[in-house]
């Protein structure tokens, strides 16, 4: 009797041992499969590998509370001379709308106040010019606030 559980232990070992070197996602070979049909102990342990390697792929999660304390203390431990209130504020919105409304009601007043009879040239090229302007004004007030946009649409991706 006992010589056949040795044979059964022996045979289940070396099955095992096949199944081991496969590689992930491979086929298991017929004979293998075979004996996890019939070998309840072999079975329970494949499925416990499976379930191990699932566990083991999984992200590690640690809980961290995002409070104000715990941002401070991580950033004093990246640079030990933070302090909050040299931190420098940030340039409000009103600002550059300001500036944008007062730039192109400065270049329409040049459009309005400029003689027809001027150099078409030269007139063209000042409006080519003003048009860089804006344009630049545009790249750059969008590069200065990126984090707004970018907040702005990912509250429109979750609210759609």
């Amino acid at each position: 009797m006992t010589n056949i559980s040795e044979r059964n232990s022996e045979r289940c070992e070396k099955i095992m041992e096949r199944y081991l070197e496969l590689d992930k996602d491979e086929r298991i070979p017929l004979p293998v499969t075979l004996h996890l049909l019939r070998c309840r102990r072999c079975r329970t342990q494949v499925r416990l590998l499976s379930l191990a390697e699932k566990t083991a792929a999984e992200p590690l999660e640690i809980p961290i509370p995002l409070n104000d304390m715990t941002i401070t203390a991580v950033i004093r431990k990246i640079n030990p001379k933070y302090d909050e209130e040299s931190m420098p504020n940030p340039i409000s919105m009103r600002k550059w709308i300001v500036g944008g409304v007062i730039m192109i009601a400065l270049m329409t007043v040049f459009g309005l106040f400029t003689n027809s009879n001027s150099n078409r040239e030269l007139i063209i090229s000042f409006y080519l010019l003003f048009g860089a302007i804006i344009t630049a004004y545009c790249a750059i007030f969008i590069a200065s606030n990126m984090d707004f946009f970018v907040k702005k649409i990912n509250t429109l991706k979750i609210s759609l």
